[in-house]
Formats: C-alpha cells, structure tokens, sequence
C-alpha cells in the first residue's frame, strides 16, 4: 500500500507537472484528501489542463502494473477504473466533474489491506501550457 498507494494518489491529480510556458490552458490548484480509516494531511499541487477539455486520468511510470480502463467522458464528467496486479494488487474506480473553474471528484481503491477513500477538487487559477 506504501509507494502504490501515494503514486496512484499524486497521479490522480497530477496530469501534467511542467507548467508555465505560453498561456493557451488552464492551471488548477488541486488538492486531495484521502479518508483509509485515520485523518491523513490533504496534498495540495498545481497541474496544468488543456483548455476545455474532459479531466483525463494517467498512471505514473512507477505503476507498471497497472492500467486505467473503463475510461468514460459524458458531457463534463469523467470515469475510469484502475486494475493493478502484483503485490500491491488493487482495484479503483474514479469519477470527476470539471466545469469551467471548478473540478470535484472521488476514487474508491479496494486493496488488500483495507479500503481508501480520495475526494479531490480544484479551482482554476490561471493559465499555462499543457503538454
């Protein structure tokens, strides 16, 4: 649950970390709050999405395990499932909601371990160039 668990949390929300070039896309101040049976500190991050565009999920490079399917974009709204095999097997499922300035959403992991909740949300600060 250790280093899958924190990847899966920051690439939940972190689509892109190289920000701040030109200004065509939207840079979002994200934070994500995780509920696994005690309080756990909120992370806060900036990421950067292309304008207009459906909230899209990606793995890091340290989830070789894993893929991401089931994606889905109806209208604003988002949903994915995860499946990760090994030894930290798990499986996911998120939904995200993104409006013009505003972007909510949960993921559910069941791992072997136990169960964890995220809620994560943004608000559009200002403009950069997505990848």
């Amino acid at each position: 649950m250790n280093r899958l668990f924190f990847g899966l949390a920051l690439s939940a929300v972190m689509i892109s970390a190289s920000v701040w070039a030109a200004d065509n896309d939207d840079l979002w101040e994200m934070q994500t709050k995780m509920n696994m049976g005690m309080k756990v500190q909120a992370m806060t991050s900036k990421i950067c999405l292309p304008k207009g565009e459906a909230y899209m999920p990606e793995k890091s490079p340290q989830e070789k395990n894993c893929e991401i399917t089931d994606t889905k974009v109806i209208g604003n709204k988002t949903s994915w499932k995860i499946h990760c095999t090994g030894e930290n097997a798990m499986e996911a499922a998120g939904e995200v909601t993104r409006t013009a300035d505003e972007l909510k959403g949960t993921i559910q992991m069941k791992m072997k371990d136990g169960n964890i909740n995220q809620m994560i949300s943004g608000k559009r600060i200002g403009t950069c160039q997505a990848k």
